[in-house]
């Protein structure tokens, strides 16, 4: 073992790691400092701030909105201040019998603009109004079964369409006339795990899957056969996917539950891979014994989800450790180059994450992040973050290439949560 300080271990392994991929076709920005400016714990009605529930997801009306809507693992719905974490609305406690899997503003040009979609597994699409004050005990808006079976992902097109990827099938409703799906597509062969609308259209979708393959999907057909118009075969089992470039976007990010990133070209019928990252995480271990005692990290432990930035057309990358610390990278045709690390310092309330992040929102400048440990923490960037201090530290790479869906089972399928679970629900 080496003794090395936690810092230098994981600016020599991200560097390592850039410098074994190929150089990409130009050079990368270097991203910011960050430092963590406020932290606010998530807790469940009635609790004390020492029974928290865990963050499973974010959402936002738009990237400069003020308000955030967080899931927690106790089933309810809430709304932050984006600038001060304040909670200032309990949208719906529970929201779900079940546990709640992904939450989605519907866009401003979708027929039901306005409205946080939130999906369970209950077996329920459900749609909240999150205008107004609230005590809890809100009706949802809007209602979307079709049938028992868990859904895991909710998109919502820029029409009148949302869609829903469930144990079995992948589900289309029309939210003018919701009370039954408008249709029922089985196009994969095992769970739906992710669903997305192509920025800008009331009918183009793409469903991913733990079978491994990829669906582009025009929602204006209702028979499985008509309505597939390609099929990518990613090879390992889909956690989330999602559309990036300048419009329409023709691009494709996916994470695999192996822990692993490719992007694709859907321009044409049968996609085209044009980058695959399968070794982003690694197990190491560096740390000395009071290192490793204190629950420093080292390395990558999983990867969270991807977010692009318009105004540089770039694709970044957001990955976690296990005790809590957060890496950016910028996601290149042939490599992936590591930016900065987001580490909080302190005690109490005021320190940063402490186990695995789930979830977070990028707009390019702030952002935010949610996790296991129940934290909701905003980051900063910080230009003239000194060396030492407690906030991100940039990791500069002058070589060369992210509320998680439901995680896989040993045998493939995203793991259940039963309803007769403990009132403390199992965050996986």
């Amino acid at each position: 073992r080496q003794s090395a300080s936690p810092r230098k271990h994981i600016r020599s392994f991200l560097q390592e790691m850039a410098a074994a991929l190929t150089a990409p076709s130009g050079p990368v920005a270097l991203a910011p400092a960050f430092r963590l400016t406020h932290t606010a714990v998530n807790s469940f009605k009635g609790s004390a701030d020492n029974d928290p529930s865990y963050i499973m997801g974010l959402a936002s009306p738009a990237a400069a909105a003020a308000a955030v809507a967080v899931a927690g693992s106790e089933r309810e719905l809430k709304l932050y201040d984006r600038a001060t974490l304040q909670c200032t609305r309990t949208v719906a406690a529970p929201a779900h019998a079940d546990r709640v899997n992904e939450v989605s503003f519907a866009p401003p040009r979708s027929a039901a603009a306005g409205l946080l979609f939130s999906a369970s597994s209950d077996g329920a699409v459900r749609a909240w109004d999150c205008g107004g004050g609230g005590g809890g005990g809100a009706a949802p808006s809007l209602e979307l079964r079709g049938g028992r079976e868990e859904v895991w992902s909710v998109s919502v097109s820029d029409g009148p369409l949302v869609a829903a990827g469930t144990q079995a099938a992948l589900l289309l409703w029309d939210v003018r006339r919701a009370d039954t799906p408008a249709a029922r597509l089985e196009v994969h062969t095992d769970a739906v795990s992710a669903v997305r609308f192509q920025p800008g259209s009331a009918s183009a979708l793409v469903s991913g899957s733990v079978d491994g393959l990829i669906c582009s999907i025009d929602c204006r057909q209702t028979n499985d056969d008509d309505a597939v118009t390609g099929v990518i075969n990613e090879g390992r089992p889909v956690s989330s996917l999602g559309f990036f470039g300048p419009e329409p976007a023709s691009h494709l990010h996916v994470l695999s539950s192996l822990e692993t990133l490719s992007v694709w070209d859907l321009q044409q019928q049968a996609g085209t891979c044009l980058a695959r990252h399968d070794a982003l995480r690694r197990e190491v271990d560096m740390l000395g014994e009071e290192d490793a005692a204190a629950g420093a990290g080292d390395g990558i432990d999983y990867l969270i989800g991807c977010q692009y930035c318009p105004a540089t057309q770039r694709l970044y990358l957001v990955a976690g450790e296990h005790c809590g610390t957060l890496h950016l990278l910028a996601v290149e045709k042939d490599a992936v180059v590591a930016l900065a690390s987001l580490r909080g310092g302190g005690g109490g309330a005021a320190r940063g994450h402490t186990s695995d992040v789930r979830c977070f929102l990028w707009d390019g400048g702030g952002l935010l992040s949610g996790g296991e440990d129940a934290r909701l923490c905003s980051w900063s960037p910080d230009t003239d973050a000194a060396a030492g201090s407690d906030a991100a530290t940039p990791l500069a790479s002058t070589s060369r290439k992210s509320a998680k869906p439901p995680a896989a089972r040993a045998g493939g399928a995203p793991a259940r949560g039963g309803s007769g679970a403990p009132r403390r629900a199992n965050p996986y």
